[in-house]
């Protein structure tokens, strides 16, 4: 029988129908407390420091959550919160980057010295605050921040890309997925004719439509590949074909859940999706990269 992570007790199957424990005030409990070490966390981070002397309720959310990993999943949400509202202007400043490390260096005092074998201080912590990403957040944060300033990326071309004259390569991404938008043409309606015998083995076909044009769009697959973005092309070296887009014909990006949609001012082409395998948050620092690479 399954017992409480918080008052380890027995969690009865029938709940308290035949005299079983009823457990909802621990997890009443327990939410408050995942609650005030997300939000004390947050507001920590964000004043770039961690008190030494903490408020009670932190040591007691720390104790009442210890038989659990909630506790560790509550700060680094607080964590990646206060990371989302510091990259919201998409960049990491240089007095936001010493918050952060400011933080870092304030919230390892509360931990004792590992062990000999065990990991660093400072690793238990990128570890643990790190489980939702915000260390990668925070990199490329600091990439845009520092792409605005003309510092470029410390990344090599991917094999295959060839540079005009004068275009700087910037940024690549791996296992992309690209779609493109074709605008087509057909008839709607009828046509009528008939076929005339002029001679022998000689017959002609006179045809009349009778039917109206009308436009359609369909998006058309072509290929996982690498989108590379340089300060004059974005260029998806596919396994299928390349597409090769110049930064004068995009109009505009248009975010998705797993990507984004690039708008070019092409009547038969309007526009070219791409799906990034990874996290949303790749995409939201891909398409940034991308509206800053002209610029470069």
């Amino acid at each position: 029988m399954k017992k409480c992570p918080y008052c380890n007790q027995k969690i009865s199957f029938f709940g308290t129908l035949f005299g079983g424990i009823d457990h909802t005030k621990c997890n009443s409990d327990a939410a408050k407390h995942k609650s005030f070490l997300r939000k004390y966390l947050k507001s920590e981070v964000m004043l770039g420091k961690f008190n030494k002397i903490a408020p009670n309720e932190f040591a007691e959310a720390q104790k009442y959550l210890s038989g659990t990993l909630e506790a560790e999943k509550s700060m680094a949400a607080g964590f990646d919160d206060a990371v989302e509202e510091m990259c919201d202007d998409i960049s990491l400043d240089d007095e936001e980057l010493q918050k952060i490390e400011q933080f870092m260096s304030d919230f390892g005092t509360r931990f004792p010295e590992p062990k000999p074998g065990e990991p660093s201080t400072q690793d238990y912590l990128s570890n643990m605050l790190g489980i939702y990403g915000s260390f990668t957040t925070l990199g490329q944060a600091r990439m845009l921040h520092e792409l605005q300033k003309g510092i470029l990326p410390e990344k090599q071309p991917p094999s295959g890309l060839m540079l005009n004259k004068n275009e700087t390569f910037i940024y690549s991404w791996d296992s992309v997925r690209c779609s493109i938008l074709n605008v087509k043409t057909r008839f709607r309606g009828r046509s009528t004719g008939g076929s005339y015998r002029i001679a022998k083995n000689f017959t002609i076909r006179h045809t009349e439509h009778r039917g109206e044009p009308v436009a359609y769009s369909e998006w058309k697959d072509v290929g996982s590949g690498i989108l590379s973005v340089t300060n004059k092309h974005l260029i998806f070296l596919g396994d299928k074909r390349d597409v090769k887009e110049r930064f004068s014909n995009i109009s505009s990006l248009d975010p998705t859940n797993d990507g984004f949609i690039v708008n070019l001012s092409l009547k038969t082409r309007p526009a070219v999706r791409f799906t990034m395998s990874s996290s949303s948050r790749d995409a939201w620092f891909a398409s940034n990269v991308i509206l800053k690479a002209p610029s470069v």
